[in-house]
């Protein structure tokens, strides 16, 4: 199954794929941004993949999404929106993990234009055919995953242990420089432990239907427009008929901050790019952020970049120098 995913992934514009003696790569490469997902099959129906993407959205394939491994995933940094194939959103944040029969639909999609993290499929077919012996010396029995953690819902998410956590950063360290070895004996750790652990209830609020989804998307571009002006989230709740509180909610769940948070940042983003774009006077660029005290702007930029904005044009115009 791992060979069709890849080969399937390679249809869509902007990835390819590099196979070498161990691994292979599927590379992401579009003008909003970069990716690159490296998988290693540890036994014939088990394969692990290190994903590290700088970019809004990772591209799937139709072919992959009616496609159903049973999957682990893992968010190490950043922030992963997946849309399943019941209409419904998940979303992992630093920590999280699922485990799940479903895949995303259309795309990839990552809030915060960042995300790293880990992904383990299984083809249980497969894996329990080739490695049947090796997983009965290990007491493991990969289909029972499902059976634990799917069958009520087809998708459980939840914030990892600190002994689940443990394992996932043990495979993490091996994201660049992979050991065959440690990577199968940290990835059979993982399945006893979650084979062995006592289920928790799953975390309800990292699912959200596509409306809320739209109407938190909806309201950051109506934020984000027009970054000079200041609109309050209660006129924007009025304007779709929604409480405040929830279109707040809303948007934590997607973008994983509170809107003040993720507007200042979106406004420090511009500024450093202003800065180092154009000689626009630092008072202009101030305003053009939504700042009409310069000095206000001055503390909360150095308070972002460790900088104030004219130390942060003149590193800029010494980096390109």
């Amino acid at each position: 199954m791992i060979y069709s995913i890849l080969e399937n992934s390679t249809s869509v514009s902007g990835v390819s794929l590099k196979n070498s003696p161990n691994s292979s790569e599927l590379l992401l490469e579009q003008a909003k941004g970069k990716g690159r997902m490296t998988f290693h099959t540890l036994f014939p129906g088990l394969t692990l993949a290190f994903i590290f993407v700088n970019a809004p959205v990772w591209p799937e394939s139709d072919a992959n999404s009616t496609l159903k491994p049973l999957l682990i995933n893992y968010c190490v940094s950043g922030r992963s929106e997946l849309l399943l194939d019941d209409g419904s959103y998940i979303y992992l944040k630093e920590n999280d993990f699922c485990i799940s029969r479903q895949t995303a639909q259309k795309e990839y999609i990552f809030p915060t234009n960042q995300y790293q993290g880990i992904k383990i499929y299984f083809d249980l077919a497969l894996l329990l055919q080739s490695c049947k012996e090796l997983m009965k010396s290990f007491s493991i029995e990969p289909g029972q995953l499902e059976e634990k953690y799917c069958q009520k819902h087809n998708t459980y998410i939840n914030e990892a242990d600190s002994e689940l956590e443990c394992i996932f950063q043990k495979l993490w360290c091996f994201a660049e420089r992979p050991s065959a070895f440690h990577l199968k004996i940290y990835t059979l750790e993982l399945i006893h432990r979650l084979l062995n652990m006592e289920v928790r209830l799953p975390k309800s609020c990292g699912f959200y239907t596509e409306t809320q989804v739209e109407l938190a998307k909806r309201t950051a571009a109506i934020l984000s427009d027009d970054l000079r002006q200041h609109i309050p989230v209660r006129q924007i709740a009025e304007r779709f008929s929604v409480s405040e509180t929830s279109l707040k909610n809303y948007f934590r769940g997607v973008y994983g901050q509170n809107v003040s948070s993720w507007l200042r940042e979106i406004r420090m983003n511009e500024a450093a790019r202003l800065l180092t774009d154009t000689k626009r006077p630092i008072a202009e660029i101030s305003e053009q952020v939504g700042y009409s005290n310069q000095g206000k702007f001055a503390a909360v930029f150095k308070k972002h970049s460790g900088l104030s904005p004219l130390e942060y044009r003149r590193s800029k115009n010494l980096e390109k120098s």
